[in-house]
């Protein structure tokens, strides 16, 4: 019979404290054991120490959208290898988005810790590998219709057990992506940060001892639950609603509209995306799972900002999602192009919540996400190999823009917005990794809103491709008049984002919002540019001499 034991706050805060201090040290350990620039240059990966139960204890701080779904994940998972046959040394994958995943390129590490024969907490790595097949480089393509031709899918597998690397898992995933070396060592990176995890848990859990370590996890998640109750009750009865668009102009020239309800009732609160668009016959669909995550981060956004995250601030949150809508897709709706409607789900859920009492005004935010995917040979002669041959490259650029100005002040320049938090590709990692040169990475002065408090400035790189048969996607959102991030109490719209092909030349192209298998050659430039963040707030009332 396990005993309970008595302990103050200030013990509890040290416990949460030192379980973030281990997701800080997984994300470190991957992120200098991994092999693509995506990782370890951009930051695109997560790191996470869930409950038994799976929900979130601590996270290291990286990706917003990847994190909010590694609760869901994990509930999927464990239904299909359930947690009582999991053992030391174990590493399950997944990848698929209608198992709790975000899409494929996300792939998803659970490894339980086990300590005195008793399961005390799980590791969780997720990171966004360059590719995984499918029929473009770097996998993700807006026009796919099923999930089928985005890479491969793996349903909840052991890839490690008790120690043993399932090697038939690493040779079907070799044979089957652009980059084998990298994929493969990105792969061991997310099995060397849940290592470090299952090291440093065990000692803690030796150290508290492992009746205290489990009860001190429960306080942890108790005390996030009775924090955002607390925030809730405070707005009982608020009912609010937003809506947004985004682009398509893939499946249709209509846009996609996302319409959020948001009301609270008995500290709880209910997010309702009744109204939204059905799903789209392309893969700019949402899986439930980001939806989820993207609107649990808006809501602690705006009731607990300050306050570390884990599972128990999701507990009052409740999402519905109509199935069959763009953010709750039917299988095997394409999802690989998510994140443009997942970044919509924060904005439409933001924009409803600031009409709450005590929410702070928010204007529009640039989710205009602007990347640009590109892979090929790389045939100049320099690059040959031994033995004369062109060696294969692959390589991905993401690009922040302004967020949104607030009732307290200017918005940010050139950010990951919401669910990113990614960082731009250095250009000298990518003049070394391809042929591929940055021409010029500039703010866009002017490109926030006006108001009392202006909208962050957008960000406008520059790409030379220097041999030819490059293949070259170019997406990006928020082109459009009616999808510009919005000013709020008298501030101005954020400036829009755009794309050009050999941009100041009699061959300049206006490019659409998704521009797919470009192979302009040799010479060729695009410009690429993120939209700006709104304005809050009359201009008239601006301090002289403030700026973004």
């Amino acid at each position: 019979m396990n005993e309970k034991t008595t302990f103050d706050a200030l013990t509890r805060d040290i416990f949460q404290r030192r379980l973030i201090g281990i997701a800080e040290e997984m994300s470190a350990s991957l992120r200098r054991a991994s092999y693509s620039s995506i990782i370890w240059d951009m930051y695109d990966y997560s790191c996470a120490i869930l409950s038994p139960d799976g929900e979130i204890l601590a996270q290291a701080e990286t990706i917003p959208a990847q994190l909010g779904i590694l609760q869901v994940a994990c509930r999927d998972v464990v239904k299909v290898i359930p947690l009582e046959t999991w053992e030391d040394g174990d590493a399950i994958i997944c990848n698929d988005p209608y198992q709790g995943c975000t899409h494929t390129p996300d792939i998803v590490l659970f490894s339980p810790v086990i300590h005195d024969g008793k399961l005390v907490a799980i590791a969780a790595t997720i990171a966004h590998h360059v590719d995984i097949g499918g029929k473009t480089p770097c996998t993700t393509a807006p026009d796919n219709t099923e999930v089928f031709g985005e890479g491969l899918i793996f349903p909840p597998l052991r890839l490690v057990s008790k120690g043993v690397p399932n090697d038939d898992l690493f040779r079907m995933l070799a044979a089957n992506v652009r980059h084998p070396q990298s994929s493969l060592g990105d792969l061991r990176a997310q099995i060397a940060g849940c290592r470090t995890a299952e090291r440093r848990l065990k000692e803690l859990a030796a150290r508290y001892g492992t009746n205290l370590f489990l009860q001190l996890n429960d306080a942890v998640l108790a005390y996030g639950e009775n924090y955002m109750t607390a925030a809730l009750r405070e707005r009982e009865g608020v009912v609010v609603s937003a809506t947004v668009q985004i682009e398509d102009e893939i499946a249709s020239d209509e846009p996609i509209t996302m319409v959020c309800r948001a009301s609270v009732s008995d500290g709880c609160i209910q997010v309702d995306f009744s109204g939204t668009s059905d799903q789209r016959a392309n893969a700019l669909n949402c899986p439930y799972a980001s939806t989820v995550s993207l609107a649990s981060y808006a809501v602690k956004t705006a009731f607990a900002p300050d306050s570390p995250q884990n599972g128990g601030f999701m507990r009052p949150i409740h999402v519905i999602a109509p199935r069959g809508s763009v953010l709750n897709p039917k299988r095997p709706a394409a999802v690989g192009s998510r994140h443009y409607a997942a970044q919509a789900v924060a904005e439409v859920v933001l924009r409803a919540l600031c009409r709450m009492p005590g929410v702070a005004g928010y204007a529009g935010s640039q989710i205009s996400f602007p990347a640009v995917k590109a892979g090929g040979f790389d045939t100049r002669p320099e690059r040959r190999n031994a033995n004369g041959e062109a060696p294969y490259f692959i390589i991905t650029d993401i690009m922040g823009g302004g967020s949104g100005a607030t009732a307290q002040g200017d918005g940010l320049n050139a950010i990951d917005t919401h669910g990113g938090n990614c960082s731009i590709l250095s250009a000298e990692i990518m003049e070394t990794a391809s042929p591929v040169r940055v021409l010029r990475t500039e703010l866009v002065e002017g490109s926030g809103g006006k108001g009392a408090h202006e909208g962050g400035m957008a960000l406008r790189r520059e790409y030379e491709l220097l041999c030819d048969g490059v293949n070259v996607n170019v997406y990006v959102q928020q082109m459009r008049d009616y999808a510009r991030p919005w000013g709020e109490a008298g501030g101005a719209p954020g400036q829009a984002a755009g794309s050009h092909l050999n941009p100041g030349t009699d061959r300049e192209t206006a490019l659409p919002p998704k521009a797919l298998a470009l192979t302009p050659g040799k010479g060729a430039v695009i410009r690429l540019q993120s939209s700006g963040g709104g304005g809050w707030g009359d201009p008239a009332d601006r301090v002289e001499g403030q700026s973004a």
